[in-house]
């Protein structure tokens, strides 16, 4: 559109060549000009949008190591957590096998208490009479020593031995029997690690009025 102004110009002889490529460059120059500060301007949002995308990149990525940061401190800690319950369980569990093996030693007493308190006695009064026909029964109470022995229960005096009387370790068969008095263990009884599981019996006199 510029060159046909120019050129209609031309051909009315106004202006020579050298006046016309000047009013054009003239008229140009404005438009060149915008045109280059309008691509700079593009270029530099260009770089701008292109700085914010690496940006936003960027804080993305900071995120997702946030986020990975945050769950392996997580799975740390619940490791650790569970851990501590493996422990405290076995500690637990150990505690509880003590505790039945205790119970169980205790109700096993309880069943063969009898037995147990008329054992001594029988024993004694074999050795004494030799004649006696429970001497050969004597070989089937060998298990029961061993037991005892093993389980660490201890006798609490011996048949028919005299002792003064003390009421936390006897069981006196009149109510009126003292404190220190001598009496005769009648059957013994029996303790475990300082803990009494049966008083022995105890009395004034021996079997047989003695």
């Amino acid at each position: 559109m510029i060159a046909d102004i120019l050129s209609d110009i031309q051909d009315i002889g106004m202006f020579s060549v050298e006046s016309l490529v000047v009013i054009a460059i003239a008229i140009c120059s404005p438009l060149l000009i915008t045109l280059i500060i309008n691509g700079a301007k593009i270029l530099q949002l260009n770089k701008q949008s292109q700085i914010q995308l690496l940006e936003a990149e960027i804080l993305t990525w900071q995120e997702k190591n946030l986020e990975l940061a945050q769950k392996l401190t997580q799975i740390t800690a619940e490791k650790e957590a569970l851990h501590q319950e493996g422990l405290r369980l076995h500690q637990e569990l150990q505690q509880q096998q003590i505790q039945l093996t205790a119970e169980f030693r205790v109700a096993t007493f309880e069943q063969l208490q009898t037995l147990l308190t008329n054992y001594p006695s029988i024993h004694q009064m074999v050795s004494v009479k030799p004649e006696l026909p429970a001497k050969n029964l004597l070989s089937m109470f060998t298990p029961l020593d061993n037991l005892l022995s093993k389980w660490g229960y201890e006798l609490i005096g011996k048949p028919w031995e005299q002792v003064p009387y003390n009421s936390q370790l006897h069981q006196p068969d009149k109510a009126d029997i003292t404190e220190g008095e001598l009496v005769y263990i009648r059957f013994v009884g029996y303790q475990h690690q300082g803990r009494i599981l049966c008083p022995a019996k105890v009395s004034r006199t021996l079997p047989g009025g003695r």
